[in-house]
């Protein structure tokens, strides 16, 4: 997770994980450690995470004025951000047309260029969806900017307080 602005995933109930990959299946070792069997066999048990989503790399926001773009994004069904090191993203939930029933490729020998450059052990398999920030609503947005920008908010909060008023100033009874 960002070490320095860790933000639970608010919404555990739509975490990509809990359809991308069977429970059961435990999370194999790096493609660089296995032998060739057992890489046709990890590949075999993928559900072909990579072709449910696109995802875009964005400019990285700096300022609170950035973020009204990201919070933009998240307000939209199946629209979410990521980021993973240095780099954010803005995903859409949407599968690949051609995705089969069974998670494999029914265009495979035609695949787009993006989808054959797509390394093994790259995956979304390997990596079980473990970003280092992962934004899905408006709502955690929101906590994640009054973790980042703190003094912003605690301004905010300041200002929406009413006031009290002063015995015998304007609205006491006598004070007119």
């Amino acid at each position: 997770m960002d070490s320095t602005f860790p933000v639970p995933r608010l919404r555990p109930e739509t975490s990509r994980t809990d359809t991308m990959f069977d429970p059961k299946d435990p999370i194999p070792q790096h493609p660089e450690r296995m032998a060739p069997g057992q890489i046709l066999a990890t590949c075999q048990r993928c559900r072909a995470t990579c072709c449910t989503y696109m995802a875009l790399e964005i400019d990285a926001p700096t300022t609170l004025g950035d973020f009204e773009n990201i919070r933009w994004y998240c307000a939209h069904k199946n629209t979410w951000v990521f980021k993973e090191g240095a780099s954010w993203f803005v995903a859409f939930d949407t599968p690949c047309e051609k995705l089969q029933a069974d998670f494999t490729c029914g265009i495979y020998d035609q695949r787009p260029q993006v989808c054959r450059d797509h390394k093994f052990g790259e995956c979304d398999y390997f990596l079980r969806g473990d970003f280092d920030l992962e934004l899905r609503s408006l709502e955690a947005v929101d906590a994640y900017l009054r973790q980042r920008f703190p003094s912003h908010f605690r301004h905010e909060k300041r200002a929406a307080r009413p006031r009290r008023r002063a015995p015998g100033g304007e609205g006491a009874a006598g004070g007119e």
